[in-house]
């Protein structure tokens, strides 16, 4: 597997020590999480996460970026990560700042509405391409995929995932508050820090019982 980005990988490094700061409540959900991730390997060599906020903007973007690289980090194939909304915006200009200061490599391919990213964590790893979409768009798979619900909204909104064989509830909160601050990039960076080190953990645990 392709090396990640150093800055990448020195970011990752340095959350692993954020790991053992998650709440007892926390680490249940995500073990949960782990388990079907785990099932979905032992079935068929693989798992497909799909990550679910109501505006496909930030968090569930967030979220698919690392799902994507960090087991790269832990050195295992066959994890592909997929994030849609219930309703569709675009990748909000704060989300793609911080993905960069956390070390991926993204690129605006445009159009200006809801514009295309690239988004790369390793050389010659495929890039994601990340852009505003509802859960059920293409390329999303509708079958045999977990659903990671990471708002309250969608959670209430979707208690049914059509097509998901496994249903997370692990709610972040929302970094939209700050836009409107003079530093954003700090909340931001917080959601980042913990979707990161709870994605660290889940991700750890998968490796250790495969």
């Amino acid at each position: 597997m392709s090396p990640l980005f150093q800055p990448l990988k020195t970011y990752l490094d340095s959350k692993l020590s954020l790991v053992d700061k998650i709440s007892k409540e926390r680490k249940a959900v995500l073990s949960s999480f782990a388990d079907f991730v785990l099932q979905s390997f032992e079935a068929k060599q693989k798992a497909n996460l799909v990550f679910i906020c109501t505006h496909n903007s930030r968090r569930s973007q967030i979220a698919q970026a690392f799902a994507a690289s960090i087991p790269h980090y832990f050195d295992f194939p066959g994890i592909k990560s997929f994030s849609g909304g219930t309703t569709i915006t675009e990748l909000h200009p704060n989300a793609v700042n911080a993905l960069e200061n956390c070390g991926f490599r993204l690129e605006n391919q445009g159009p200006p509405r809801n514009p295309k990213y690239s988004i790369w964590w390793a050389d010659g790893a495929p890039a994601l391409i990340a852009y505003s979409k509802k859960f059920q768009d293409a390329p999303n798979p509708v079958s045999e995929f977990i659903a990671v619900l990471v708002c309250s909204q969608a959670d209430e909104s979707c208690p049914y995932v059509p097509g998901a064989e496994a249903r997370i509830s692990l709610p972040f909160e929302d970094p939209k508050s700050a836009d409107d601050s003079e530093n954003p990039l700090e909340k931001y960076l917080q959601t980042c820090d913990q979707i990161a080190s709870e994605l660290l953990y889940t991700f750890r645990e998968v490796k250790q019982k495969l």
